[in-house]
């Protein structure tokens, strides 16, 4: 019995390790090496091809992050989820003046080109909304959501 354990064990090992494999050998050696420079503290990697685009999933500290890299191994975009009182306070403040009838949830920072911008998901009255917030609180983008 404790060899069958064993040898299950080693199998499980051996599966998740040419899982592991398998999705870094279909990105670019210049996009891995660009992102181990880039998060060379990061834990739990994992990779996807996204059309143009090499997507990476990674923790740091237990925080979730996404980035993605463009065909020339460049960082295009990063987010991560956040916490409502982890926006910065004017983000806070016109969430508070102009969605205070409004139901807020699913906060993501969103960093793009040395810009950061929150996306959040409000509902209200039955419609639900996909707002982009500059960090000085101007709402630049509502989209309603099916």
């Amino acid at each position: 019995m404790k060899k069958i354990v064993v040898t299950l064990l080693a199998l499980l090992t051996i599966g998740i390790a040419a899982s592991i494999a398998n999705e870094e050998r279909d990105v670019d050696p210049k996009i891995l090496s660009a992102f181990q420079k880039e998060f060379s503290f990061a834990q739990n990697v994992k990779w996807q091809i996204k059309g143009k685009f090499a997507q990476v999933n990674f923790s740091v500290n237990d925080q979730a992050f996404i980035a993605w890299y463009n065909a020339d191994a460049e960082l295009v975009s990063t987010a991560r989820n956040i916490l409502y009182m982890q926006l910065p306070l004017s983000v806070i403040k016109t969430l508070e003046k102009d969605f205070a009838d409004a139901s807020c949830y699913g906060f993501v920072e969103i960093t793009r080109d040395d810009e950061t911008l929150y996306q959040i998901q409000a509902e209200r009255k039955n419609r639900k909304l996909l707002l982009q917030v500059s960090p000085g609180g101007n709402v630049m983008m509502v989209k309603r959501v099916k």
